[in-house]
């Protein structure tokens, strides 16, 4: 049997890993908004894993969803620009450490519900430099049995940064 004063002394290091976890995970959230509330550009890449998990750089949403998030942002951070890949600001270049990183994903396939095939696509992103992580956000899902256009992927992307960045922002 443990006695009290072995549960503390087990107790204490759980303790004091968990304060540090709760700590670290407020810091992000605290560290984003403070990171975010500068001028700094952003910067979109734009990754799509397909069923036959080949994974390709998709530009052109990246474009779409630059543009579609620079509109929103001239509403209120007239200053700040979005950029997509590859006119982000590289690492050699003035400014790169004040950019934000975005990285979205789209991963499509097709699953089986009842015996019926259905389309599933899941958007989302994360921050390169960690600001926002996945765990942070949830994805934007979308199951549908008629084929996925790349407007609705886009469509997609673009609310998953305005449930993120833009929300962020707005704050």
């Amino acid at each position: 049997m443990v006695g009290p004063p072995k549960l503390l002394r087990l107790g204490i290091p759980w303790l004091l890993i968990s304060a540090l976890l709760v700590n670290a995970i407020g810091a992000t959230s605290a560290n984003a908004s403070l990171r975010l509330g500068g001028k700094g550009p952003i910067c979109i890449r734009v990754f799509e894993l397909a069923e036959d998990w080949n994974l390709r750089t998709r530009n052109d949403f990246a474009d779409r969803v630059s543009r579609a998030l620079q509109a929103k942002l001239e509403a209120f951070q007239p200053v700040r620009t979005v950029r997509a890949e590859p006119n982000c600001i590289k690492p050699d270049q003035p400014g790169f450490d004040r950019q934000l990183p975005m990285i979205l994903s789209v991963k499509k396939q097709k699953i089986k519900i009842d015996k019926r095939d259905w389309n599933l696509i899941i958007a989302g992103g994360v921050s390169a430099d960690g600001l926002f992580q996945d765990r942070e956000s949830q994805p934007v899902v979308i199951v549908q049995q008629e084929a996925v256009s790349d407007v609705s992927i886009v469509d997609a992307m673009v609310e998953f940064v305005d449930r993120t960045i833009v929300e962020a922002l707005r704050r």
